[in-house]
């Protein structure tokens, strides 16, 4: 069974804490595979075979945090796009050029 355990970070902090648990998740599933790896070598196939399985759901894991990392960098991507639209300042319509104005030459 899995839960939502929802926290808060600042808005800059988002791009770090996305890091922080990509390399997480890369670690667990490095260590997973060399498991695997390291009962092949001791010929502990039942081990390995163990070990496959336990990694298969790691991965299940994985993809289900990538899914939910990538809705969260969605949303950031779109609060920086509409920092970065209220910040460009609006510049008025000019006159076209050539045009006398009003009280010009009188």
């Amino acid at each position: 069974m899995r839960a939502n355990i929802t926290y808060s970070v600042d808005m800059q902090g988002i791009p770090e804490e996305v890091t922080r648990i990509v390399t997480s998740e890369a670690h667990s599933l490095n260590d997973d595979l060399y498991k695997i790896e390291a009962a092949l070598r001791d010929k502990n196939f039942t081990e390995a075979r163990n070990r496959i399985m336990s990694a298969r759901q790691a991965l299940g894991n994985a993809d289900i945090r990538l899914y939910e990392l990538d809705q969260i960098m969605a949303s950031y991507i779109d609060m920086v796009n509409q920092e970065e639209e209220q910040e460009v300042p609006e510049t008025p319509e000019e006159d076209t050029p050539g045009e006398p104005l009003e009280n010009e030459g009188g």
